[in-house]
């Protein structure tokens, strides 16, 4: 790839302090809510109704692996995996990681986790958390976001590019601008829609897209991303107000690769109201 002949940047330890995002229409609440000692930060749960824990059921790919936290929020231990607000024991913040001990599917998925000097139950949500560890980018205009430890991020005259320091070739990268319309056109040039959904990033509303690489084009390389092009796409939109915009690329090869999109999307935060705001108190319902 010609543009890694730029120098990388990589940062030397995993990220502590960011902000995130959440992927759907709803805000994952009270789960993920910042910990106990940010109360500006953190939503109120409702109580919830006493359950029955289910015999955990060790699963041999997430026993004994690492995760780190996504969400800005930080995220709450249970002293038990249930919602309710009696049980929390304390919190992680962004970018802590922790081992996991076991992994229960019932009530929506939870993670028996054991942190530094912290133990406890945690929601299994993807939104909230990712598998390994990872390292913090930062800009001078307030935006934030996490990226693997085992990938490095140079700039561009376009804006951010995240690639892996060896094996993979997929790609990320980053853009700000005044409105939508500098991007150009939704995806790349060679690339066609298979779907445009809404997704809702830190608070606000953009769209998800997803294309696939069209055999038969001959044109020139297109941009955003000065590296190899693979056979998928995948890009996000955001408008802030009339004159911010972001838009978030990845391209890869296969659907495997899509986590590092996601945790990048999902740990992403600006500094504009519907991303700075607190949130309102709700009981959410954990995903599995």
């Amino acid at each position: 790839m010609p543009a890694r002949a730029r120098r990388l940047t990589r940062a030397g330890v995993p990220a502590t302090t960011v902000a995130a995002l959440a992927t759907g229409a709803i805000v994952l609440l009270a789960a993920c809510a910042g910990v106990p000692s940010s109360p500006s930060r953190t939503a109120s749960p409702k109580p919830t109704p006493a359950v029955v824990v289910p015999t955990t059921s060790p699963t041999p790919a997430l026993v004994g692996s690492t995760r780190t936290v996504l969400s800005p929020l930080g995220l709450r231990v249970h002293s038990a995996p249930a919602l309710a607000a009696g049980n929390v024991v304390g919190g992680f913040s962004q970018g802590r990681s922790f081992s996991v001990l076991a992994y229960q599917s019932g009530g929506g998925g939870w993670f028996h986790v054991q942190g530094r000097t912290l133990a406890g139950w945690v929601v299994a949500d993807p939104a909230l958390t990712a598998a390994g560890t990872f390292n913090t980018y930062s800009e001078a205009n307030g935006v934030t976001a996490l990226y693997p430890q085992t990938w490095g991020f140079q700039q561009e005259t376009f804006g951010t590019l995240f690639v892996p320091q060896q094996g993979t070739t997929d790609s990320a990268v980053l853009e700000t601008a005044s409105s939508l319309k500098t991007f150009g056109a939704g995806g790349l040039a060679g690339y066609l829609a298979t779907s445009v959904t809404p997704i809702v990033v830190c608070g606000y509303t953009g769209t998800l897209g997803y294309y696939s690489k069209e055999a038969s084009y001959t044109g020139a390389t297109p941009a955003p991303l000065p590296v190899a092009r693979l056979a998928l796409y995948a890009e996000i939109r955001l408008s802030f107000d009339s004159t911010h915009a972001m838009l978030i690329g990845f391209n890869y090869q296969d659907s495997g690769q899509l986590d590092v999109f996601s945790a990048l999307y999902n740990s992403i935060a600006f500094p504009y109201p519907l991303c700075e705001a607190p949130l309102a108190a709700a009981t959410p319902t954990p995903k599995p």
